[in-house]
């Protein structure tokens, strides 16, 4: 669950759903900051819907791993992911402004995607902000392809775990 790149050391934290509220706060100022290129009624309809204390600890016990992303023993950012009927769901993996482009990204789609070989699921998909070209750019680099729309906005991406 960790490991040393660069000088820093990786390492994510699971989270209960009495922590809910620790992902809430995080999420509210973070995603706000990452989706400020997309209409505010759209994201304070994501938040409201699932970055609340009571939806996060909701998905929790449907099902959903959650963890705060530590480097160096600070967080930088959380993660989501949850098995469905089309292999791994990777439902959110966001980082601080200044831990960006540093691998620490890399890392946890890693280890999702590990997780998912491990439960012999032939791949991991995600959704991403059609109008965020460096985020679809990253996903891209690690292997990940466009497979479809949704609305909001959004591409649906895939990697498949050969």
């Amino acid at each position: 669950m960790d490991r040393s790149d660069e000088g820093h050391h990786i390492e994510l934290d699971f989270i209960g759903p009495e922590r809910s509220a620790e992902v809430s706060d995080m999420a509210f100022p973070l995603l706000r900051e990452v989706y400020r290129d997309t209409p505010s009624d759209v994201v304070e309809s994501f938040l409201q819907r699932y970055q609340t204390p009571e939806a996060v600890a909701e998905q929790i016990a449907a099902g959903a791993r959650y963890a705060f992303i530590l480097c160096d023993g600070e967080c930088v950012g959380y993660l989501a992911y949850e098995t469905d009927a089309e292999g791994m769901r990777l439902s959110k993996l966001y980082l601080l402004p200044e831990s960006r482009g540093k691998g620490i990204g890399s890392f946890a789609l890693g280890y999702v995607e590990d997780r998912a070989r491990e439960a012999g699921l032939g791949s991991v998909h995600l959704e991403v902000n059609e109008i965020s070209p460096r985020t679809i750019a990253f996903y891209e680099a690690h292997g990940y392809r466009t497979a479809g729309r949704m609305e909001y906005m959004r591409i649906v991406m895939r990697k498949s775990l050969d």
